[in-house]
């Protein structure tokens, strides 16, 4: 489990927040200036429940998944893995959104208040990892998007054809591949390539592309650190109704962490694989149109406590 508390920098006009948290601004004046950004507290519990077969090494899970920050999507899955005679590992899950995103109906409304609505997702993931005894890893993940309320350019008075350009329902499928380097015991290298295709109902929403990541991990008792580097971009399907040309986003990320194993020697209610961490998170969407312009930035500190 862990579970932590900090600070949230958000910059969207398309997301409104969750239960939790309220992010964006809820009265705009303009549909060709990129996003305010609002910085609020948030707090973050991940967990996962295991529980192993050990004759037949089958796995079965619940828990929750580091959630996508720039959807704010507090999403879990129930999964099975099952280990192959040649140790590779073979898993299936299904997502679901344990708390809503929150979207706006009509996100172009200006000059007036702007209404919420729903944005829940599920899906499934398949994970082929360590495949044929090697490093590679190669994962699916699948799914499906709805919008309780959409409402996308009522406000503009456009025509039907044109709002229909611009509905956000629809599905994502994700496509990565990774391997693993390992050097001395202590350095861990990961470089991944990611294809995706989010087809939405409306063409000038649908895009694919491709990202490209880089994770670092080093392990020295009680010292563990992970960075993360991503750089990507997308290309979108149809002329965007409003703008009149077509959408393209440049992509960019990075994140920090840092985890310190039983620091002073403490032992918390007698768990003894206890850690305190930090973390600090950067991701960025830079579109070729202004207002779909999306900016991240989280700092994060809490613990993790295995059982």
């Amino acid at each position: 489990m862990r579970a932590g508390a900090g600070i949230l920098k958000y910059k969207s006009n398309m997301v409104a927040g969750n239960n939790f948290m309220d992010v964006g601004t809820e009265r705009i004046d303009s549909l060709t200036d990129e996003p305010d950004s609002d910085t609020t507290g948030m707090g973050m519990l991940n967990f996962e429940l295991a529980y192993t077969l050990s004759a037949t090494r089958t796995q079965f899970t619940l828990g929750s998944q580091l959630e996508d920050i720039a959807q704010l999507q507090l999403g879990q899955q129930l999964a099975i893995k099952q280990e192959l005679p040649d140790k590779s590992i073979i898993m299936a899950g299904f997502l679901f959104s344990g708390i809503p995103t929150e979207v706006w109906k009509d996100p172009y409304v200006t000059d007036s208040p702007r209404q919420e609505t729903d944005r829940d997702s599920a899906g499934a993931r398949l994970v082929f990892d360590r495949i044929l005894g090697s490093k590679f890893e190669l994962r699916y993940t699948f799914r499906n998007i709805e919008i309780d309320d959409e409402a996308s350019g009522r406000a503009l008075g456009l025509s039907r054809a044109q709002r229909d350009l611009l509905r956000r329902d629809g599905t994502d499928h994700w496509l990565d591949l990774n391997y693993r380097f390992t050097f001395q015991q202590r350095h861990v290298l990961i470089p991944s390539i990611t294809y995706f295709v989010n087809d939405r109902d409306g063409d000038a929403m649908s895009n694919e592309g491709l990202d490209f990541q880089l994770t670092y991990l080093f392990f020295n008792d009680p010292l563990t650190l992970v960075v993360n580097g991503r750089i990507g971009a997308a290309d979108y399907d149809r002329t965007n109704p409003i703008y009149g040309r077509t959408r393209e986003d440049d992509r960019f990320g990075a994140d920090v962490q840092v985890y310190y194993k039983n620091p002073f020697g403490w032992e918390p209610f007698g768990f003894n694989d206890f850690s305190v961490f930090a973390m600090g998170t950067y991701w960025m969407t830079d579109a070729n149109i202004d207002f779909y312009d999306t900016e991240v930035t989280v700092a994060l500190a809490g613990m993790m406590v295995r059982f």
